[in-house]
């Protein structure tokens, strides 16, 4: 093993760390995670040439592969949602407040759009009607 190789490890947990449960706004926090989910499947495709996996594939393996590998960075874009207050990383959708600060969080990963506020109003039905 590399002498780099330890110190590159905690420094990728102390900044994993900081993405979940460091305190930052949210909007920078957010740019964090995308700029880090695209440097890791950077680092996946370069890893993947230099060893010689799309060389020895077809055409359609690789836009497959590439396909796979931009669908789970997107799922992760879109699960992942963070504090608009604290910065705090939350994976449920459900949750519509923050469980460290109670702010209202966005209604998912992929935008900054706060959830509308539940209302206690009964739904009417068509042209005013109960």
């Amino acid at each position: 093993m590399s002498l780099w190789v330890a110190p590159a490890a905690a420094l990728a947990v102390a900044w994993l760390w900081f993405l979940a449960r460091g305190k930052a706004p949210g909007a920078v926090k957010r740019l964090a995670f995308r700029a880090t989910l695209l440097a890791v499947l950077a680092g996946l495709l370069v890893l993947a040439s230099a060893r010689g996996v799309f060389a020895r594939t077809s055409g359609g393996f690789q836009i497959a592969l590439l396909l796979a590998l931009v669908a789970v960075e997107l799922g992760y874009l879109y699960t992942t949602r963070f504090c608009p207050r604290c910065g705090f990383m939350v994976r449920n959708l459900k949750a519509a407040a923050c469980p460290r600060c109670g702010a209202p969080l966005p209604r998912h990963g992929m935008t900054s759009e706060l959830r509308r506020p539940a209302t206690t109003e009964t739904r009417r039905g068509r042209n005013g009607a109960e």
